[in-house]
């Protein structure tokens, strides 16, 4: 009886496999992006737009102008590819824009007047804390509140450290969101060949592969046969509690979301 009682209570204890996704570029479900010019195509990765937190991937075809709007909440895009034009204000001032190439990122605080233009056709993985919204600012109309400067990070000038609780030799940059709460938003490096060995996090993330190519599975030990081969503008989503590995095949940056406090948990010692 004891030992039945302790195998069902190391069973609660042991990460549960669930389901992780692997959805490579030319497999991504696109639809039209409600609310946005004609042309522009999205496709959600994580959570309910009407009803909270999301984040999903935005296509802009070369030439697409989005007119100066604002929303409610913060909004935070990286450019996974291609290059966006982002200008802050209620009028279009294109000397004033800044261009973001691929590997760059972008926070436009909430009620802050801004637009973009696509200089090329492009890609950006967007997040919003709350359900989706915009406005659209007519001639003579202002954005409500007190309008914060928006922050751009080009891809040059990313601030690497190591990731903390990972395997030496992985970089990331914290940027956006608070690690000890979630939802958080970090990118990742990974020099070619580098094994992230099987561990788990407590919650769900979403994986944007930005550069290279990255191949994951599940599981606690590594079994690259049955592993999931995700080139660059592919991601993949993986629940939380769910034991998985991963390994760079070449040097890779990725985009990752948690939706709940960072950790990492390795099944065996680094």
């Amino acid at each position: 009886m004891r030992t039945l009682a302790l195998a069902l209570l190391l069973a609660t204890l042991v990460p549960q496999e669930g389901k992780l996704i692997a959805v490579p570029k030319d497999k991504i479900d696109w639809k039209p992006a409600p609310g946005l010019v004609t042309g522009m195509m999205t496709a959600i990765q994580w959570g309910d737009p009407d009803k909270g937190a999301y984040q999903a991937l935005i296509k802009f075809p070369a030439g697409a102008f989005v007119p100066p709007h604002y929303h409610k909440l913060d909004e935070f895009a990286t450019v996974a590819s291609g290059a966006v034009i982002f200008g802050q204000g209620d009028t279009v001032d294109e000397s004033k824009g800044v261009e973001v190439a691929a590997g760059g990122y972008v926070t436009i605080p909430a009620n802050t007047a801004h637009w973009a233009k696509c200089t090329q056709d492009a890609v950006i993985v967007r997040f919003a804390p709350g359900p989706r919204d915009l406005t659209y600012l007519k001639d003579g109309d202002k954005a409500p509140g007190n309008a914060q400067p928006m922050k751009i990070v080009q891809a040059k000038d990313v601030p690497w450290e190591d990731a903390p609780g990972m395997v030496k030799g992985v970089k990331t940059v914290l940027q956006y969101g608070d690690p000890a709460k979630g939802p958080y938003i970090i990118l990742l490096k990974f020099p070619k060949d580098l094994p992230n060995p099987p561990h788990y996090h407590t919650a769900d993330e979403a994986v944007t592969i930005l550069s290279g190519t990255m191949i994951t599975g599940e599981g606690q030990k590594v079994d690259e046969a049955s592993g999931k081969v995700v080139p660059a503008g592919g991601y993949f989503i993986i629940p939380g509690k769910t034991a998985h590995w991963g390994r760079a095949t070449e040097d890779v940056v990725l985009n990752r979301l948690g939706n709940g406090p960072r950790d990492i948990f390795y099944f065996e010692k680094k």
